[in-house]
């Protein structure tokens, strides 16, 4: 998969001024941080509290470390790795559809439930929104699961995610989050 770097020139004046201003505190607290470095430490570190500050519409939001996309993405769930109150790891395949996703996890819809503190395998699949990304593979943790309409609303951490899949992950945040930020600031100012 190649390479998709950010062109600080592509950003908007919002996000220009904030990576500048964080680059003015970087060179007060560290000589010789250089402008690419402190660009790639902002999207890191404080573009997610950035998004929630500006962005969410939710007060909920605000105790979040990432912010979240409302999405509709289908989610395989492969395999149950551990179980919170068994020692069985069930081969289980099912297909949900996720409500919501960050960086650090997401929330879907299924017809049955999974037990709290699990540890799943699951394969999102970003084709069918996004040509350019393939499936993205991780182990997650349930960490919330409730009853909704008939459906389980399921809420998972990821606790592993490498590499290319990390890559495609956060290449269809920032891809979203970028169309998101331009509708918001359409519809403000109209």
């Amino acid at each position: 998969m190649k390479n998709h770097y950010i062109k600080f020139e592509k950003l908007s004046n919002e996000i220009k001024h904030e990576i500048t201003e964080y680059h003015k505190l970087m060179l007060r607290s560290k000589s010789g941080t250089t402008f690419d470095d402190s660009m790639n430490q902002w999207f890191g570190l404080k573009f997610d509290e950035w998004l929630i500050r500006n962005y969410s519409k939710s007060t909920k939001m605000s105790g979040r470390k990432h912010f979240r996309l409302d999405v509709e993405i289908p989610i395989q769930v492969i395999e149950t790795l551990i179980e919170s109150s068994s020692e069985d790891t069930n081969a289980i395949e099912f297909v949900g559809k996720i409500v919501n996703i960050s960086r650090g996890g997401l929330y879907f819809k299924y017809g049955k439930a999974i037990e709290i503190s699990s540890i799943i395998k699951v394969i999102i699949d970003f084709k069918n929104v996004d040509e350019e990304l393939n499936e993205v593979e991780a182990l997650a943790m349930v960490i919330r699961t409730g009853k909704v309409n008939g459906e389980y609303g399921i809420g998972i951490m990821f606790s592993s995610i490498y590499g290319a899949d990390k890559e495609r992950l956060d290449l269809f945040i920032l891809k979203n989050l970028s169309y998101y930020i331009y509708s918001e600031n359409q519809r403000k100012n109209h």
